[in-house]
């Protein structure tokens, strides 16, 4: 059924685009994916039943140096995308995502490596008495992380037409803010095709980038968002993040951070309450223990523009108790409001294990 819709969108997508002007440097395209969800937990061994099948439908436009950060990345493109994805088993069912994507290209433009965020929607959650075998998937609502790599013969048939593959990653995990989320990562092939609608060609842009300071600066962040303690059935608690960090410029990419987090997590509080009064047995959590977390971290900052993407590993300096993993990771965006005011979405994670989603302002000084 996926397959016999694939062909039918695709060639109504390739005749929109026949009849489409060509006043812009504008790409589409049309993939067919089939892979794998890895077993990255036992908690979802039951879940993985057969492969999964998808149809990508995305849209690019390129860019030729316009902005000075375009010509550091060899005149990446930016675009959209839809998936719509079955993930091979009645449990999990079907889940729908629209992303935000970069592209970029090496190797004489015809490989590409592409990334997108985004948000997806699943119908076939996780419920107590129709889907109690869903432990992957706990909410409608899910973050989406895509990354492909292509390969594209182009111009076959003498036509603006492309032919691609290549191979993909997906992502879907909610972030903790329901349980259960063991989340999917799955993994395959894909295969497709791209319609170019092209104005006149034009040449890439070059020019000599002004010397970017490279002096150090001081940051300050604040964050929440609302997350649950891991137990199935408890409610979100809103929780806030400080962050304070110290930032040296390296170059027109990147900068490295050294910083301190204070994590005040509501839901930890509500974890150690249910293992103190429903395991008293154990003897591990008394109730009253210090649910607050200070952590130490070092991260690097990848700039795109107003945008950067932002990635660090930290260890809790202050870990009254035993909760995750010692060791945590975040990963985001950050999109620059001025060169001193940002906003940022981050995610909180501890290996696979996410934790938060956060959502932040910060200053830099």
């Amino acid at each position: 059924m996926i397959s016999k819709c694939f062909i039918s969108l695709s060639i109504l997508l390739l005749s929109i685009c026949g009849l489409a002007q060509k006043k812009r440097s504008d790409v589409f395209h049309a993939d067919y994916l089939y892979g794998r969800i890895m077993r990255h937990s036992p908690q979802i061994l039951h879940l993985i039943q057969g492969p999964t099948h998808g149809i990508l439908f995305s849209w690019e436009r390129k860019t030729y140096g316009d902005k000075d950060w375009q010509q550091l990345y060899n005149y990446p493109s930016y675009g959209a995308s839809l998936l719509i994805q079955d993930m091979g088993s009645p449990e999990l069912g079907r889940v729908y995502s629209l992303h935000g994507e970069y592209r970029f290209f090496f190797w004489e433009r015809k490989l590409s490596l592409k990334a997108g965020l985004g948000a997806g929607y699943i119908p076939n959650t996780y419920d107590p008495e129709t889907n109690p075998k869903n432990t992957a998937y706990g909410s409608a609502l899910t973050a989406s992380i895509i990354f492909g790599l292509e390969y594209r013969f182009e111009n076959i048939f003498d036509l603006p037409l492309d032919l691609k593959f290549g191979g993909f990653l997906v992502h879907y995990s909610n972030g903790k803010t329901k349980s259960p989320n063991t989340s999917t990562n799955n993994y395959g092939l894909q295969a497709g095709l791209s319609y170019k609608l092209s104005e006149a060609e034009r040449a890439y842009k070059t020019s000599i980038l002004e010397p970017v300071s490279t002096s150090w600066s001081w940051d300050i962040i604040a964050a929440s968002g609302a997350n649950d303690s891991g137990i199935w059935g408890e409610a979100n608690e809103a929780f806030l993040t400080l962050t304070t960090s110290v930032n040296k410029r390296l170059s027109h990419r990147s900068r490295l951070n050294l910083g301190l987090d204070a994590f005040f997590t509501p839901s930890v509080k509500t974890f150690i309450q249910y293992r103190a009064s429903a395991f008293p047995e154990e003897d591990q959590f008394q109730g009253d223990e210090d649910w607050r977390r200070v952590g130490l971290f070092l991260g690097h900052e990848l700039y795109l523009g107003q945008w950067s993407v932002i990635s660090q590993v930290g260890y809790y300096v202050y870990y009254p108790i035993e909760y995750l993993d010692r060791e945590y990771i975040r990963v985001g965006l950050r999109r620059y409001i001025t060169d001193k005011f940002y906003v940022s979405l981050m995610l909180k994670s501890h290996y696979s294990k996410a934790e938060a989603i956060e959502y932040g302002i910060g200053l830099r000084l």
